[in-house]
C-alpha cells in the first residue's frame, strides 16, 4: 500500500485501520456463508485456506532528479513503494557508490544528503539504493545514480541574480554559473560603483540639467552597470532613505543634486550604516526636502522655531520606527500587550535643535549660493547650543559645536537596539521575501549589530547574510508564503537588460509614472510609494496570518493597465529587427536571439531558456502548456511576433511577477 508504513513511530496509518476492518467484515460474510452451505462447500473453503495465495513482492521507486545536487547543500532524494497484498514495512537507503556523505532519513522514504565540498571543485558522482519490504519479508529495490556540482547551477545562479541584480540576463547567469554564491557576491563588492551623475547628460538647448536627464542617467546605469549588486542595493536604500523631487520646485530645477543624492547611496551600499546616515544628513537635497538645511535655532522674539521634520522622520523612516522592537523584529509589549513608543515629542523637538545651524558648502551668506553636489556646512551663529534631550534619557550638554551634537545625536540614533532588526527586516523585503520570518530577521540583524569582528552596521556584511540566508536560498522558501511582487520598474529593467532595449539616440525618455506607477526618487512623500507594512484588504480578512504585500499599493486599475498596455506595446510594435525608421528617441527591443532559439532548436528549447531567465527553474508545467498554446495561437505569424507573445504572456503572468 503506498507510503502506509510509518518509520519513525513503527506503526501503521488510517489506510490499514480501514483495510483491516474490512478484512474482518470479510470474514464475517465468510463466516455465515459458510455456516449456511453444505459440509462439500466447507472443506472446499478449509482446503482454500490451507493453501493461501503466494505473496506479491512490493514495488519501489525513485523520483527522477532533474538537477544535479549541489555538493555543500542539504537536498532530497526522494523514493514511493506499494505492496499489492500488504504493506511496507521497513525502508532502508544504502550509498552503493561515492565518497561517503551525510545521511538523515535513511529508513524513510525521504533520503537527506549533503555532499561534500570536493577539494578541486570537480564533479562527484554518487549511486543510491533503496530497499523495501513488505510485511511477509519479501524485498525490492531500485537505485539512482547522481552527478554532484560544486558551484551555482543555472537555476541557482538565476535565482540568486534576480534576488541581487537588478534583472539577470542570460549572459550574467552562465557567468555566475559554477561560482557559489559568496563568490559572486564577494566579486560584486570589489566592482567600481557605477555612479549616475557621469551619465547626465543636457538636452539639446538647455544649460541645466532635466528631469529627462536624471531619469536617463538612472536607466543607462540600471541597464548596463556591471555593479548590478551595488544598483539593487542602492535601488533598495533609496525606498527606505527617501527623497523626492515630487512637489519642490527647488528639487525638480537641481536634477544633479538628486542624482548625487542616489550616488550617495550607491557609494555607502556596501559601506557603514552609520556613515550612510551622516551623509544622508548632510546631504543639500534631503536637507530640503526634509527642510532641516537652513534651520535656524529658536528665537522667541521673532517667532523662530527649529523645523522639526527630519528629526521626526530620520527616527521614524531612516532608523528606529515608530514602537521598540525585539532583535527578530516583532514588536515590544508592556505588561497590558501594548506597543511602547521609541520617542516622544520631546526626542523630536531635541534633534530638531541639533540639526540647526546647517547650510550649503561655501555660501557665501545664509543659503546662497546652493550648492547640491557637497555635504552641508555648518554655522555656527544660527545653531542651538542648548542642551538637548535625545533617545534613552541621554543629553547633550549646552554649548557644543553644530558638528558635536551632528555626531553625538547620529551615534545616539545608531546605537538604538531598534536600528538592526528596522532596516534589516526592510532591506530583506526590498531584496528577498515581504513576509521573512521573525528568525531571519533575528540571523540578518544580529550580523548588523556586530559582523563578526565587533563592528555595527556594516551593510557588506548585512548585504551578504540577507543573500546567504537559507530563507534566500531554498528554491522555494522555508514557508507557504515566500517571495515577493516585482517592482513595476524592476520587471521593465529585467525584460530591457535580456533584450538589449535602447533607443538610436540612446536616450531612455521613460515617464514612468504613466507606465509602471513609479520613479527613481520619485515617490509621492517621504513614506515611498508603497509601506513595508502595508496589507490589501485580500490578505487582511480571513487570515490569522498578517501577511503584507508592500508592492501591491501602487496596483491600482490605472497603473495596472498602463502595465499591461505597455510589456504588450513592447513587445509587438517595439521588435528593434521589424520598425522601419524608428523614431529618434523610440526604445526598441531586439528579439534576435530569442528567434535563433526558436527556428533553429524549436519551441521547447526556447521555454527552457524562459525558464532559466525568467523563472529561475520554477516555470510550472501548467505555464509552460500555456505559453505552447499560445505560441500554437500565432504560429502562422512571423517568428519575430512569436516570441514577443511569449514575452509579453510572461511579464504579465503571476508566476513572473512573484519574485520567488
Amino acid at each position: 500500500m503506498e507510503g502506509f508504513f510509518d518509520s519513525g513511530a513503527n506503526e501503521f496509518r488510517l489506510a490499514d485501520i480501514t483495510k483491516t476492518a474490512n478484512n474482518f467484515l470479510l470474514y464475517v460474510a465468510l463466516s455465515f456463508s459458510i455456516l449456511g452451505c453444505g459440509g462439500e462447500d466447507t472443506d472446499i473453503d478449509l482446503k482454500a485456506a490451507d493453501n493461501p495465495a503466494p505473496n506479491i513482492s512490493p514495488n519501489v521507486t525513485i523520483s527522477p532528479v532533474t538537477r544535479s545536487l549541489r555538493q555543500g547543500v542539504s537536498q532530497n532524494i526522494i523514493a514511493s513503494g506499494s505492496d499489492a497484498d500488504g504493506q511496507i514495512s521497513q525502508v532502508k537507503w544504502e550509498l552503493v557508490n561515492g565518497p561517503e556523505l551525510p545521511m538523515q532519513g535513511e529508513d524513510s522514504f525521504i533520503l537527506s544528503v549533503t555532499p561534500p565540498l570536493s577539494q578541486d571543485a570537480s564533479a562527484v558522482e554518487y549511486t543510491f539504493r533503496v530497499i523495501v519490504t513488505d510485511n511477509n519479508s519479501a524485498t525490492a529495490n531500485a537505485e539512482i545514480t547522481i552527478t554532484t556540482h560544486w558551484g551555482m547551477d543555472e537555476f541557482d545562479a538565476s535565482r540568486l541574480l534576480h534576488q541581487a541584480t537588478m534583472g539577470p540576463t542570460s549572459d550574467d547567469i552562465q557567468a555566475a554559473k559554477g561560482m557559489s554564491e559568496r563568490q559572486w557576491i564577494e566579486e560584486q563588492m570589489l566592482l567600481e560603483p557605477g555612479f549616475h551623475s557621469p551619465l547626465l547628460v543636457l538636452e539639446p538647448d538647455r544649460d541645466r540639467f532635466s528631469y529627462s536627464s536624471r531619469i536617463n542617467a538612472w536607466w543607462n546605469a540600471s541597464l548596463y552597470s556591471t555593479d548590478q549588486l551595488r544598483q539593487r542595493v542602492a535601488f533598495a536604500l533609496s525606498e527606505i532613505l527617501v527623497l523626492s523631487d515630487v512637489d519642490s520646485d527647488l528639487l525638480s530645477t537641481h536634477q544633479d543634486g538628486i542624482t548625487a543624492y542616489y550616488d550617495l547611496l550607491l557609494k555607502h551600499s556596501f559601506g557603514n550604516y552609520r556613515e550612510l546616515l551622516e551623509a544622508v544628513t548632510l546631504s543639500p537635497a534631503m536637507g530640503v526636502y526634509l527642510s532641516h538645511l537652513g534651520n535656524k535655532k529658536p528665537d522667541e522674539v521673532l517667532n523662530i522655531r527649529p523645523d522639526e521634520n527630519y528629526a521626526r522622520e530620520v527616527m521614524q523612516l531612516f532608523t528606529i520606527g515608530l514602537v521598540q522592537l525585539n532583535q527578530d523584529g516583532t514588536p515590544i509589549l508592556d505588561d497590558d500587550g501594548k506597543t511602547i513608543p521609541t520617542y516622544t515629542q520631546v526626542e523630536i523637538e531635541g534633534f530638531a535643535h541639533v540639526f540647526t545651524g546647517w547650510n550649503y558648502a561655501g555660501a557665501e551668506y545664509w543659503k546662497w549660493p546652493r550648492n547640491f553636489l557637497e555635504p552641508m556646512e555648518p554655522w555656527e551663529q544660527f545653531h542651538d547650543q542648548g542642551a538637548k534631550t535625545l533617545l534613552g534619557g541621554t543629553v547633550l550638554p549646552a554649548g557644543q559645536s553644530a558638528r558635536q551634537d551632528l555626531e553625538q545625536a547620529l551615534d545616539n540614533l545608531f546605537y538604538h537596539p531598534n536600528v538592526a532588526p528596522f532596516i534589516s527586516k526592510q532591506l530583506i523585503q526590498r531584496l528577498i521575501t515581504s513576509n521573512p520570518t521573525p528568525q531571519y530577521v533575528e540571523r540578518v540583524a544580529n550580523v548588523f549589530s556586530d559582523n563578526g569582528e565587533g563592528v555595527s552596521g556594516d551593510l557588506a556584511a548585512v548585504v551578504t547574510a540577507i543573500l546567504l540566508d537559507d530563507e534566500a536560498r531554498q528554491p522555494k522558501g522555508v514557508l507557504e508564503y515566500s517571495g515577493k511582487i516585482r517592482e513595476p520598474l524592476l520587471r521593465s529593467v529585467h525584460f530591457w537588460r535580456e533584450l538589449s532595449a535602447g533607443s538610436h539616440s540612446g536616450w531612455f525618455r521613460v515617464w514612468s509614472q504613466n507606465t509602471h506607477g513609479q520613479v527613481p526618487l520619485g515617490s509621492p512623500s517621504v513614506f515611498n510609494f508603497f509601506r513595508p507594512d502595508y496589507m490589501p484588504s485580500e490578505l487582511a480578512t480571513g487570515s490569522d496570518m498578517q501577511l503584507v504585500a508592500p508592492e501591491l499599493q501602487i496596483a491600482s486599475d490605472t497603473i495596472l493597465i498602463g502595465q499591461f498596455n505597455e510589456q504588450f506595446a513592447r513587445n509587438h510594435w517595439h521588435i528593434d529587427e521589424l520598425v522601419e525608421n524608428p523614431s529618434y528617441n523610440r526604445i526598441l527591443m531586439k528579439l534576435q536571439p530569442h528567434v535563433g532559439i526558436l527556428e533553429q532548436q524549436g519551441l521547447e528549447a526556447l521555454l527552457d531558456y524562459y525558464d532559466v531567465v525568467f523563472f529561475a527553474g520554477t516555470m510550472s508545467d501548467a505555464m509552460r502548456q500555456s505559453l505552447r498554446e499560445i505560441q500554437s495561437q500565432f504560429s502562422a505569424s512571423p517568428s519575430y511576433y512569436q516570441v514577443g507573445y511569449l514575452l509579453f504572456s510572461i511579464a504579465v503572468s503571476p508566476e513572473y511577477v512573484i519574485q520567488h
